[in-house]
This record gives C-alpha cells, sequence and structure tokens, in this order.
C-alpha cells in the first residue's frame, strides 16, 4: 500500500509539472517582490519623513545600477532613445523621486499578468517611461516626453536585443500628466492598458509579451529627466490564460 501511494504521488507531481508549468518563473539573477494574487504595497508615502534620504535597505523597490536599452528615436533630443544609467532613486518627504543623475531606473517587480496602480506626481517637462516584461534585453516601452508646445506623445514598443523594434511601435494621442494622479497600469490576457484618473490614455496588444521585470525610470532629453515623485505603489498579478509558447 505504501509503495502505490508513493507512486500515485509521483504520477501527480511528475504530470503537473509537465502539464502546468510555471509561466511566471523568474529570471535566475531576479532579487525582488514578485507579483502575488494579493496586493503588495511597494510603496507609501512616509509623511513622518522630512528632507532627503536614500531609499531603505528593506524598500521592495531598488535603484537599478546597470540597464542599458535604445527606445524608439535613438538620436532624438526628446523622444525616449539611447538609455543608459547614470542616476539614482530615493526619498524626498517621502516620496520617491531621483535623486542624483539625469538617467535613473527603478525595479518594481517581476511579473506575468498583473496590475499595477498607485498616485504619481508629474510636473514640469522631460521625458520618462515604463519598462513591462523586461527581460535580457526583451520586453515593451512605455515612454512618454511633455513638449512645452506640441503636446505630450505617448509610444509603445517592442524590444528585443535591448532595441524597440521599429515596425513593432505605436504611437498614442497625445495626453498630458497634470499634477498629482492616480493610475493602473495593466497586463491582461497580453493587452496592455494605462489609465490616468478616470481617462484610458491607450490600449494595446503585447504579441510577444513573456513575464519580466516592471521598471519605472527618467530619461535626459533637452529638457532635461521628467520630475515626477512617487507617493505610493501597489501590484498584484492576474490570471493568466494565455498559452505559453
Amino acid at each position: 500500500m505504501m509503495r502505490s501511494s508513493v507512486f500515485v504521488l509521483f504520477l501527480l507531481v511528475s504530470l503537473f509539472g509537465t502539464f502546468a508549468p510555471s509561466a511566471s518563473a523568474e529570471s535566475e539573477s531576479f532579487e525582488g517582490v514578485t507579483a502575488e494574487p494579493k496586493w503588495t504595497v511597494l510603496h507609501l508615502q512616509n509623511r513622518r519623513l522630512r528632507g532627503n534620504q536614500p531609499l531603505p535597505a528593506k524598500s521592495k523597490v531598488k535603484t537599478l545600477s546597470e540597464l542599458s536599452f535604445t527606445g524608439p528615436r535613438p538620436g532624438h533630443q526628446f523622444v525616449l532613445g539611447h538609455f543608459a544609467i547614470d542616476g539614482e532613486w530615493g526619498l524626498t518627504n517621502g516620496y520617491i523621486q531621483k535623486s542624483k543623475g539625469k538617467n535613473a531606473a527603478l525595479q518594481l517587480c517581476w511579473a506575468d499578468q498583473f496590475e499595477l496602480e498607485g498616485i504619481i506626481e508629474h510636473a514640469e517637462f522631460g521625458g520618462w517611461f515604463f519598462l513591462v516584461g523586461w527581460d535580457q534585453g526583451h520586453g515593451y516601452s512605455i515612454s512618454n516626453i511633455n513638449f512645452k508646445t506640441s503636446g505630450s506623445p505617448w509610444f509603445v514598443s517592442e524590444m528585443r536585443g535591448a532595441k524597440s523594434l521599429e515596425d513593432q511601435t505605436v504611437e498614442f494621442d497625445h495626453f498630458k500628466w497634470k499634477g498629482e494622479q492616480p493610475f493602473k497600469l495593466t497586463v491582461a490576457e497580453n493587452e496592455l492598458k494605462l489609465v490616468v484618473g478616470r481617462i484610458e490614455v491607450f490600449k494595446t496588444p503585447l504579441d510577444n509579451y513573456k513575464p519580466g521585470m516592471v521598471v519605472l525610470g527618467v530619461y535626459d532629453t533637452d529638457y532635461g529627466p521628467k520630475p515626477i515623485r512617487v507617493k505610493s505603489l501597489r501590484v498584484r498579478s492576474l490570471p493568466n490564460v494565455v498559452e505559453p509558447d
């Protein structure tokens, strides 16, 4: 009887491992938060903190020290192009914001299908971006530049070999993120959607999406990087109904 029970257990484990691989398996080198079905708070402004200070050692989000890629407009003085980290993120009065340099990237989590929501304050002009599904140079960038006179375009671009694919880059209608606004960034059934306040900024399929890092960054332009401040962030995973390749 014992041998039969062990055999059945072994068979179930083998079958489960064969037919239900983890689509959200992390990269071997990843260290940080992995999105789970329950909400994980990544950051919440502590109003008691005053002045400037580095991110705490136990922070769920982390400044990346290495990240380089080429966005959809190489050499452009405003739209995301060549990016290489030279900056850091820290805390100012409890908000997360860039503390050093001009190009800075903040690791938020690892996720497959997910919802990321929170409150971010935007001011003035400059460039910033999200990366989703980022893993070893593959993923998607969502970038935005707020021009002084000609609106605020958004770009979603598939990236391979850490370079944007020209024929897989879409520009969306101009939308200006004004001041402190709640937002929700969602990847569900490999479809990306961004809502700011009550406005749906864009919705687009991600045909070659795979699990990876979610990153928030700012990049240098002729206006400098966008001065944004993160008041709160939380993330949760969504059921993956997309068949893995």
